[in-house]
């Protein structure tokens, strides 16, 4: 395998793409994230991966694409995964139920040479083939290198499922490459059961928006929260009443030391700091805050949520009674590593008194194209809270709200600042016409002790 580092910010966030067969950098140059670093993983002659490479990551965002996805399975180990999307592509790529069927497979290795290489690109990118002319050209393509990948992946044994690696997977239903019910057949029964989102494309697929749906970017979610402040606290009626049940969901207890994860126009911090009185507050946004006067003692921090939590457990650990977040967690790319990190700063019998979304939230959006933000299960968010804390309980809510139009509904996220997570890339006359009037709002309340 090759690695290659095709753009470097110094970050110690990585987006670490498998790429397809015959495909290598040039295909993926022009995918760039703010505050990430980008790796393309390619040539698959040899499954050999230099693990030490992500050493230097925090963080590691898993794109795999194709037979990208078997390769990605056999050399990553789960742990090392912060988050993981399949694009077109299974573990067990050539399997006549759940992959490409073996004679299909067999037949493009036999007849592989430049010829039937470019019929078979025709066949993988569908009305795009000529837009991506000058990407194949890059590839300086060796005819016996790729036969030798295709056979070491056809003769490769079954690996067992993986555990954890995988949290959505991206299906084509024009893929004339892998059979899209040999895909859905694979997933619906992984015991990973990632999100499964059908799309209309080729086999292949441009990764760019995908990325920017599943990693929106930290700047424009915390431009369009702080827009949203004046209006934030009359229109987030769901987000109010998680606010309300998240601060009867702990026990009262003595706290003197907190911390709050994205506080926002403040909702939480009061009604939090009225029922326990704590002595000194710490508040963590994206963006400037106003002030809450809530405490005897308040600290103001413009920073990365996960980021801080991060720091500080290094440099100052065992040092706050509770960490605590309302509707905030989803939005965190590592929510294993926060989980660590917030036990590592917890004093001993500290607590973590948290809200996210799951599965489901906002489920109403996927009609009009939204496929953003993505939603851990509660199965895999009791996972990770059972490996760091001594003891946890969790409750799971649901808040259906209706609107007179579609265009109240896409106000209302406006209003709350919501639309960070919204993808569609439509025009807003073409938007309203498809856009729901109800929401659904799926919280789940987290309460973990140290």
């Amino acid at each position: 395998m090759k690695f290659e580092l095709i753009h470097n910010e110094a970050s110690g966030r990585l987006i670490l793409i498998f790429a397809g067969w015959s495909t290598g950098p040039s295909f993926y140059s022009h995918i760039r994230h703010e505050g990430w670093d980008v790796a393309v993983v390619h040539d698959y002659s040899d499954l050999s991966f230099p693990l030490e490479r992500l050493d230097r990551y925090h963080t590691v965002a898993l794109f795999a694409w194709s037979l990208g996805v078997f390769a990605a399975r056999a050399v990553i180990p789960d742990e090392r995964i912060a988050l993981g999307v399949a694009v077109n592509g299974t573990e067990s790529p050539v399997d006549d139920e759940t992959g490409i069927p073996r004679a299909i497979y067999d037949g493009t290795l036999a007849g592989l040479d430049s010829r039937n290489l470019m019929k078979f690109r025709r066949r993988m990118c569908g009305p795009d083939y000529g837009l991506l002319q000058d990407n194949f050209r890059a590839e300086e393509d060796d005819i016996e290198n790729l036969r030798a990948q295709l056979s070491l992946i056809g003769n490769a044994s079954a690996m067992p499922p993986s555990s954890g690696l995988w949290d959505r997977v991206y299906i084509s239903g024009n893929d004339l490459i892998f059979p899209p019910e040999a895909q859905q057949r694979f997933w619906q029964s992984h015991p990973d059961s990632p999100e499964i989102i059908q799309i209309d494309s080729p086999h292949y697929i441009d990764l760019l928006p995908v990325i920017n749906s599943v990693l929106p970017a930290s700047g424009k979610v915390g431009r369009l929260f702080h827009k949203a402040l004046p209006t934030y606290d009359c229109e987030a009626e769901a987000q109010r009443e998680t606010a309300e049940r998240l601060t009867d969901f702990a026990p009262l207890t003595p706290l003197e030391r907190v911390v709050e994860i994205g506080s926002g126009s403040g909702i939480f911090s009061r009604l939090f700091a009225g029922k326990f009185h704590p002595g000194s507050m710490a508040f963590v946004d994206l963006y400037p805050l106003p002030h809450y006067n809530v405490a005897p003692h308040e600290d103001y921090h413009v920073a990365e949520g996960e980021d801080w939590i991060r720091n500080q457990a290094e440099s100052s650990p065992e040092s706050y009674d509770a960490i605590v977040s309302a509707s905030a967690l989803q939005w965190f790319v590592n929510p294993e590593a926060f989980f660590r990190n917030a036990s590592r700063l917890l004093k001993p019998g500290g607590i973590l008194l948290c809200s996210t979304f799951l599965p489901g939230n906002l489920g109403e959006l996927n009609a009009v194209g939204n496929r953003g933000l993505l939603y851990r299960s509660r199965r895999r968010l009791e996972s990770m809270l059972g490996r760091h804390f001594s003891s946890f309980s969790t409750e799971q809510l649901e808040r259906v709200m209706t609107f007179p139009t579609p265009r109240h509904t896409l106000m209302h996220l406006h209003h709350t600042g919501v639309g960070g997570g919204l993808q569609s890339g439509r025009p807003l006359s073409q938007l309203l016409s498809t856009f729901p009037t109800r929401l659904t709002y799926r919280p789940l309340l987290i309460y973990a002790m140290k």
